[in-house]
């Protein structure tokens, strides 16, 4: 499994770690990550040099008929998916079927024309105005788009955001139009080029469209949380508005083996892959650490890298690859939620012997437990009790504003009245604790303690345009 003439001793020392103790650092991390982050299921993998020297799962991927995460459990990938549609674009090029700084309605001219011409390269790298969801349910839709061409209509008649290469705007749907010029270039359906040109090259046996009507085999199921903290199936959601972008589903494997194949040139060439992950310069000369459908960066050691995360109904997900090492990890977990970290992030500290911060316990999810069943004054001593334990439970000020929310959120306005007091004392100058009092005071109707505690917000953090905006509405500007 190891391939030990792919590398060298010295470089294995280095890291001070071998592979049989790295599958067991990474075990006992995967467990510790599962039960402090409370997670319904987590997949993981690490590859290296060609081999997938480690895979990892723990939880279930359906809570109600306790059926078990395993290693060919299907989890939606949300935006990595923008990544395989990348790839297949960059394919079309490589041929010369596609330029990229072409019109992109050369290859779409269904497609409406706008105030301004956009191109393949500023749809690759968010740059061309097309918007992202609408805050009306588009997110989560439930409606059925039967083609590439159906999804394309519906965004037919919007007019651009702004001029193309003005701004940076971040859209899954615009990675639809990329579809549609991959069926229009190769005359074949969306789904057919990537089964043809990316999934069966790269062996990638379990990733597929998430169409809600077929049957996917060991398909995990969604969940979150809701204001109570509990974990519910997430809403319905039909991907068929969002393939290209942020609808296919898989396996930790499987992306790994997407990942050797990029390194090894078995999908596209070096060259390419290099062109992908260069920076985006916008027209007022801003640069933007995200390339052809890959964002990229260098870790605190150098080394550089290329990833896309993703976060879907239900799901969240990182593929992280370093190309000088030959190293990818990856992570899949069947839930959208807060704070949860980054796994694949740790892996890749794990597999080089790097200090990171372990999975901690979420304070304000046991805080809003004690609350419910015990009271408010009893939370309030169990903070002090926790707070001191800094290395199991996550005590960033971030965390304890989350558990005032909760407060709000759950109707115990009274509540956090009276923990983001103690807060804004503890936390003198953190705007966020003032805001959260201006808030709670807020839904408990008293408009001039809310005013207040907004001007005070201001006051530590004058360009903070929530608390500007709330006195506005409260007319205290």
């Amino acid at each position: 499994m190891f391939n030990l003439c792919s590398i060298s001793l010295a470089f294995l020392l280095m890291i001070n770690v071998f592979p049989q103790n790295i599958n067991r650092k990474l075990d006992q991390y995967l467990t510790e990550y599962y039960i402090n982050k409370d997670v319904p299921s987590i997949s993981a993998g690490l590859m290296m040099d060609g081999k997938v020297i480690w895979l990892g799962t723990k939880g279930y991927t359906d809570i109600e008929n306790k059926v078990p995460a395993t290693e060919e459990s299907v989890y939606r990938i949300a935006s990595i998916s923008k990544a395989i549609t990348a790839v297949a674009i960059m394919q079309l090029v490589e041929q010369g079927k596609i330029h990229l700084d072409d019109d992109a309605r050369k290859y779409i001219p269904y497609f409406p024309a706008k105030k301004w011409k956009f191109t393949v390269r500023q749809l690759l790298n968010h740059t061309a105005g097309i918007r992202n969801y609408k805050s009306t349910g588009e997110f989560e839709s439930k409606d059925f788009f039967q083609s590439t061409r159906e999804a394309i209509n519906y965004l037919a008649k919007d007019s651009l955001s702004y001029q193309p290469g003005m701004k940076y705007s971040y859209t899954t749907l615009g990675y639809n139009l990329l579809a549609a010029i991959i069926e229009n270039v190769a005359g074949i359906s969306f789904s057919e080029y990537l089964k043809k040109n990316i999934f069966e090259p790269s062996d990638m046996q379990s990733t597929f469209p998430d169409f809600q009507r077929n049957i996917i085999p060991n398909r995990a199921k969604g969940y979150e949380r809701n204001n109570f903290r509990e974990i519910q199936n997430s809403a319905l959601a039909d991907l068929s508005i969002k393939i290209p972008g942020g609808g296919l589903v898989s396996t930790a494997e499987d992306l790994l083996k997407f990942s050797d194949c990029l390194l090894t040139e078995k999908l596209i060439k070096k060259t390419t892959l290099e062109s992908m992950i260069e920076p985006t310069k916008l027209i007022n000369g801003k640069i933007i650490n995200y390339g052809l459908g890959f964002s990229f960066g260098i870790d605190e050691s150098g080394r550089r890298f290329f990833s896309h995360a993703g976060t879907g109904t239900g799901f969240t997900s990182l593929l992280i690859i370093y190309p000088e090492e030959k190293i990818a990890a990856v992570h899949l977990l069947n839930i959208r939620d807060r704070n949860l970290g980054s796994p694949a992030d740790d892996i890749i500290s794990i597999f080089f012997g790097k200090t990171f911060e372990k999975p901690k316990r979420s304070l304000a999810n046991k805080l809003l437990f004690i609350t419910l069943h015990a009271g408010i004054d009893s939370a309030l001593t169990a903070y002090g009790a926790y707070k001191p334990d800094t290395s199991n439970y996550n005590i960033t000020t971030e965390e304890l504003k989350s558990f005032g929310y909760d407060l709000i959120n759950t109707n115990r306005y009274v509540d956090a009245i009276k923990f983001f007091k103690m807060l804004t004392i503890e936390y003198s100058d953190y705007a966020d604790a003032f805001i959260g009092l201006g808030d709670a005071y807020y839904k408990d109707g008293n408009k001039g303690l809310s005013l207040k505690n907004f001007r005070l917000a201001l006051r530590l953090d004058p360009v903070n345009g929530y608390a500007a905006e709330m006195l506005k509405k409260l007319g205290g500007i």
